[in-house]
């Protein structure tokens, strides 16, 4: 019961601090949105894909009990093929011929292949979709052409050609947005903590109690409004008792005699 009670002093605790500091945390992720939004519109490249489909297949065997490992060794072939796409010697040839002096040059193509099939999925990335669509396509053709003989694969079928798609990739507004959004309410929660913990104040009694050091008196602060209709000074004076004065013709009759001179 004692941890739980705890638990909850911590939370409540832990939640008037970020109401405390709820400027700061606004500020924040609005600030780091409004940079990762001017980036994403802005400063960020575009970058746009093209993919074009192959199929290759080993020389065809005339013994019909092959034709099993056959298509087994296609399958294997196009795996290896995925690998002989992206190297140098295709890409290097790709590049000269369409002239592009993009350095990171390799990194811009892929080949994949889906499990068990022969279908081999070029796809090229470049920040021009037409440019992509032209290395897409052009890897096919110096694959098909000048690398399939030399790893006796002697049937190269191109299914489909690369087409320009003039809808970017990268960056997507929407998740670069809303991740700085978050990103900027991390930084906000964060600085709120290390503001606290770098706090040397002592703001309250529980402060003091923390620290161990005893109480010795409380001093309750005034707010506006007990200024606001000042107490006079003759207020603040006890009332006197009043004393009710009889009247001379209530008072009693003095019967005690004169003193003659």
């Amino acid at each position: 019961m004692q941890v739980q009670k705890e638990e909850t002093i911590d939370l409540r605790s832990i939640l008037h601090l970020l109401r405390k500091r709820l400027g700061l945390i606004i500020l924040s992720t609005f600030i780091v949105t409004v940079i990762g939004t001017g980036y994403t519109f802005f400063i960020a490249t575009p970058a746009f894909t093209a993919t074009t489909q192959l199929v290759a297949k080993l020389p065809d065997s005339s013994n019909s009990a092959m034709y099993a490992g056959q298509i087994t060794g296609n399958i294997q072939m196009a795996n290896t093929i995925n690998q002989v796409i992206v190297s140098h010697a295709v890409l290097d040839k790709v590049q000269a011929n369409l002239n592009l002096p993009d350095s990171s040059f390799q990194s811009k193509v892929t080949a994949t292949n889906t499990t068990n099939s022969q279908v081999i999925t070029v796809t090229a990335t470049y920040g021009n979709p037409y440019t992509a669509q032209k290395i897409a396509n052009e890897t096919a053709k110096v694959f098909s052409d000048d690398i399939a003989q030399k790893l006796n694969v002697t049937n190269v079928i191109v299914l489909t050609e690369a087409t320009a798609n003039t809808t970017p990739v990268s960056p997507r507004p929407k998740l670069y947005i809303s991740l700085s959004a978050l990103v900027g309410l991390i930084i906000g929660c964060g600085l709120t903590f290390l503001l606290e913990i770098f706090n040397n104040k002592i703001n309250t009694e529980a402060d003091i109690e923390a620290l161990g050091l005893p109480i010795l008196g409380a001093t309750s602060f005034a707010n506006s409004e007990d200024f606001s209709n000042p107490v006079s000074a003759d207020s603040l004076v006890k009332e006197t008792p009043k004393v009710e004065v009889a009247s001379k013709d209530e008072t009693t009759p003095n019967n005690f005699p004169r003193r003659r001179r």
